[in-house]
């Protein structure tokens, strides 16, 4: 379990020998950005944040009477934090061993993979609608098969994110001196200003495509605005005015 925790004001010792008061417990869920969160309501003095393996579950155990819109706003403050740790945990999570019949997603779609046994060069295609082929040999590893995912996810995002950054560069105004794809454990995306090149992260391939259109947006739009702050949503709000259920949706994975 991985956890957080803040007080909101001091807390006192219980003198030794007194009774243990009964605790109260009340619990409810709610959703901020797309991620549910379990929310425990205790007799207690601070405020408990923790990303639960084995699924990145949430659970926030706060203060009795603690308003909830502090409680929302606590939680805002560190959802970069719940988002690196549920990544982190995906990262460790049961490894996929890509056997003939299992399924991964492309853009969001699931596709069975179908092995091919050959004596051609391995590769990775996409074969028919939901059908991804690998084509391996008589000895190949789970690292092997993977690596042929990889690189099939590489591709397609590349192909798709460059019809996107031409058509967002026009529409913003800006123009990015490069893109490139790699595996990241804590961002979707990034945009280093000072050169102008965009990095997407590969699992965007395993995501809706207008996940993608929006993490392409977003690096766009820190060339114009570097920050996160309210000219950044301004500029967002323009050209993509749905862009935060976009992130809803890329966010629920």
């Amino acid at each position: 379990m991985i956890s957080s925790m803040f007080g909101w004001g001091p807390a006192r010792s219980q003198r030794v020998g007194a009774r243990t008061p009964v605790k109260r417990l009340a619990t409810e869920e709610i959703t901020i950005n797309g991620v549910r969160i379990e929310l425990l309501r205790k007799e207690i003095k601070n405020f408990h944040l923790s990303v639960l393996p084995p699924d990145g579950r949430v659970r926030v155990s706060v203060p009795m009477r603690l308003p909830i819109e502090r409680v929302i706003s606590a939680i805002e403050a560190r959802f970069e934090w719940i988002l690196t740790q549920r990544l982190r945990l995906a990262a460790t999570a049961e490894p996929e061993l890509f056997l003939d019949g299992d399924f991964v997603p492309l853009w969001g779609v699931p596709h069975v993979i179908e092995l091919v046994r050959g004596n051609d060069k391995a590769q990775a295609c996409v074969a028919a609608l939901g059908v991804i082929e690998l084509t391996v040999g008589s000895g190949s590893t789970a690292e092997v098969r993977r690596t042929l995912v990889e690189g099939l996810y590489r591709q397609q995002l590349k192909s798709q994110a460059a019809p996107l950054l031409l058509k967002w560069e026009y529409a913003l105004g800006v123009k990015a001196s490069e893109l490139r794809v790699r595996k990241m454990t804590t961002r979707w995306g990034s945009c280093n200003v000072a050169v102008g090149r965009i990095w997407l992260n590969l699992e965007l391939a395993r995501r809706p495509q207008e996940c993608l259109e929006y993490v392409v947006v977003h690096e766009l739009t820190h060339l114009l605005e570097a920050g996160h702050g309210p000219r950044f949503s301004a500029h967002m709000d323009r050209a993509l005015p749905n862009w935060r259920d976009r992130k809803r949706q890329l966010n629920e994975g």
